[in-house]
């Protein structure tokens, strides 16, 4: 591999193992009952897997015996909003597989572990004998999203690790992740978004090739749609369409990426980066791990492209306008898609990978974010993404509330089934100087979402970003400007702005 970029990432891992284990309070696991809060125990929890990871690659014995007592010692792998009413210690969740995968791979890695049979005993009691000898199914071994990829295949290569007998693992593991793959039609595209692309079929990958390497069986072949999707979904190096719980700019696992475009040839989303440690906030070691196997420099232009994927009912389209290289990316689907927002209809207006008018992605995620009240939350609902109201209503829950999307050759139109006896008609041209937009329906009100508060002046609106401006012409002159304070994922503050008007007419996006 070139020695530039993981010469920087291998320095950073050896200055991190020589750091004092983090402080760890086990009683913040009950504080997610009381609160809801996940951030309080899940940031110690993950710095705790940081430091095992920069340890076991790059540390001595001492300080790896010590951070896997303390793992051993912990009451359970899984995180609290996991555990339900089962004993935590066997709640086999995403965490839980993966440490069980991590601490697998760490013995084979160090032979020097001094308690590799107490390790070795509570990988399996913890995930391998509650996932191998129960004879019915886990609820995420039969449900299309990330949990089934990443608790499949992060426990089959823990007990590949550890020698399981492979027909044991074939039996309980390939019938999960075929499951996964069911959640992918033809176009390949991920309902959950780049991000949650990156985690599990990340982990599908890393099984595959684990696989692979045991039995001689390739499970990655003829996946090829789906190892395309970052870069269909790309606005700009470093930035993606946010539909759903997608993060702002998330970064994409160098390994992850080199294994699909040598093993399946595919077209790799451009990437600008040196890879580092702090890429990952949780310290994932198989992304740590692959990447330093599997990684090599990553190079790509951003060209103009036009991609549809009508299956997840993603549109994503970049053109040169101007000095820049501007995006919109339109959301079809359905309202009850894994990590659902109610999105029909909306978009993003994208410089340079800069969202002027943003999709506002992932919030903080809490009890409520994943209980009743989703839809009461700021970042799912509704009312802060870029959709009108339909005779004052907004857009429901349901399967059965969907678009369609439909590629004009200059634009695209939406058709939005999703306001009860409702509907609207949205379609979007591409001009020389910007974006046409027309919306068709009953009683329509305007919401148009940014991170950038709008400079109101007549029948004009500018969002000046650092990259780029946008300027809507054609709002009425009822608009009031609305904003929310919220937090993002990693729980950190922002603001949201909201412009909303009665249509009166036509409306034109002037991109500068």
């Amino acid at each position: 591999m070139p020695d530039a970029p993981w010469n920087a990432l291998l320095t950073e891992l050896r200055e991190l193992a020589v750091l004092p284990m983090p402080d760890f309070d086990p009683a913040l696991a009950d504080d997610y009952a009381a609160t809801g809060r996940r951030l309080p125990f899940e940031v110690q929890y993950f710095a705790r897997r940081r430091h095992l990871a920069a340890v076991a690659v790059a540390g001595d014995t001492l300080a790896l015996d010590e951070v896997l007592d303390a793992v051993c010692d912990e009451r359970s792998w899984a995180l609290p909003a996991h555990w339900g009413e089962d004993d935590p210690r066997h709640c086999v969740d995403l965490f839980a597989c993966e440490t069980a995968q991590t601490l697998a791979e760490i013995l084979v890695l160090r032979h020097d572990v001094e308690a590799a049979d107490r390790v070795r005993s509570e990988i399996t009691a913890r995930v391998l004998d509650p996932l191998f000898e129960s004879e019915a199914p886990f609820w995420w071994e039969e449900r299309i999203s990330n949990w089934t990829a990443v608790c499949a295949g992060a426990a089959g290569m823990a007990a590949l690790a550890l020698g399981v007998d492979t027909d044991q693992v074939r039996g309980r593991i390939l019938p999960a992740l075929q499951s996964y793959l069911f959640s992918f039609g033809p176009d390949g595209g991920c309902v959950e978004g780049v991000d949650y692309w990156v985690y599990g079929f990340g982990y599908f990958t890393y099984f595959a090739e684990a696989w692979r390497d045991a039995t001689g069986e390739d499970l990655l072949a003829g996946n090829e749609a789906i190892a395309s999707f970052p870069a269909a979904a790309q606005l700009y190096p470093g930035s993606f369409a946010t539909f759903g719980d997608s993060h702002q700019d998330p970064t994409l696992p160098p390994g992850l990426l080199a294994r699909l475009a040598d093993r399946l040839g595919v077209a790799l989303p451009a990437v600008e980066y040196t890879p580092t440690f702090a890429d990952d906030p949780t310290a994932r070691w198989a992304h740590l791990t692959r990447s330093i196997e599997w990684g090599r420099e990553l190079a790509g232009e951003i060209a103009p492209a036009r991609v549809l994927l009508p299956d997840v009912g993603w549109f994503v389209e970049r053109r040169a306008v101007g000095s820049r290289m501007w995006a919109l990316a339109v959301k079809g689907g359905f309202n009850e898609e894994p990590h659902n927002h109610l999105d029909l209809g909306s978009f993003i207006i994208a410089a340079d990978g800069e969202q002027l008018l943003c999709d506002p992605g992932a919030g903080e995620y809490t009890a409520a974010y994943f209980g009743p009240e989703r839809y009461e939350q700021t970042h799912p609902s509704a009312r802060w993404h870029s959709v009108p109201t339909v005779e004052g209503a907004e857009q429901q829950v349901g399967e059965d509330s969907r678009a369609e999307l439909v590629d004009t050759g200059d634009g695209i139109e939406a058709y939005i089934d999703a306001y009860g006896d409702g509907a609207l008609y949205r379609r979007f041209t591409w001009t020389d100087d910007g974006i046409e937009l027309v919306d068709a329906g009953p009683e329509i009100v305007e919401s148009f979402v940014s991170r950038i508060r709008p400079e109101i002046d007549g029948d004009k609106a500018t969002w000046t970003g650092e990259r780029g401006t946008v300027v809507l012409h054609g709002i009425g002159p009822e608009a009031l400007l609305d904003h929310v304070d919220t937090a993002r994922h990693n729980g950190r503050p922002e603001r949201l702005w909201a412009l909303r008007f009665p249509l009166v007419g036509g409306l034109r996006f002037e991109l500068l």
